[in-house]
């Protein structure tokens, strides 16, 4: 039996300020090291949700670190990045948000707090979604895949190739 526990550890990073990606990327290089694959910012132009709290104009990056992490630790790693998310609050209203993920040869699973019915329980008001996995030579997206993880398709699958050296 193939034990599969291992993988890279990614995020989605969302800000409207510029400063902020930049304090949380040190923060993350701080953590996991400076060997990293990030895309080029992009807007978040299909969602309202988040223009209450963080603002319109929202800016996202996906970077994922070459640094293997526990599947089972991402619970963890949410935890941690939700108190760091409430450290760069400004009158309540967060300034940035990050959104861990982990990413091996085949799926890309992605943490939060919000529950909907597709998504897998881990503790501590965290879950787990799948939102990607590979078939037929490159990742497809689920039914419930968020728009921004199926436009970056090619990126994933480009860091699914990175990953396979490494394992």
């Amino acid at each position: 039996m193939r034990k599969n526990i291992k993988a890279f550890i990614g995020f989605g990073l969302m800000w409207q300020e510029e400063k902020y990606l930049e304090h949380i990327l040190n923060k993350l290089e701080s953590i996991y090291g400076s060997n990293y694959h990030i895309t080029d910012p992009f807007y978040i132009n299909y969602s309202k949700y988040y223009h209450k709290e963080m603002g319109e104009d929202l800016k996202k990056v996906f970077t994922v670190f070459e640094f293997m992490i526990d599947k089972s630790e991402l619970l963890n790693i949410k935890k941690f990045f939700m108190k760091v998310e409430d450290d760069f609050r400004v009158e309540g209203k967060r300034k940035v948000n990050i959104d861990p993920y982990y990413i091996d040869t085949d799926q890309v699973v992605v943490s939060t707090s919000k529950y909907r019915g597709n998504r897998i329980y881990l503790g501590g008001g965290i879950f787990a979604e799948l939102e990607l996995f590979y078939h037929h030579g490159s990742f497809q997206p689920m039914i419930w895949t968020y728009l921004d993880y199926k436009e970056y398709i090619p990126f994933f699958n480009k860091i699914r190739y990175i990953y396979k050296k490494h394992s």
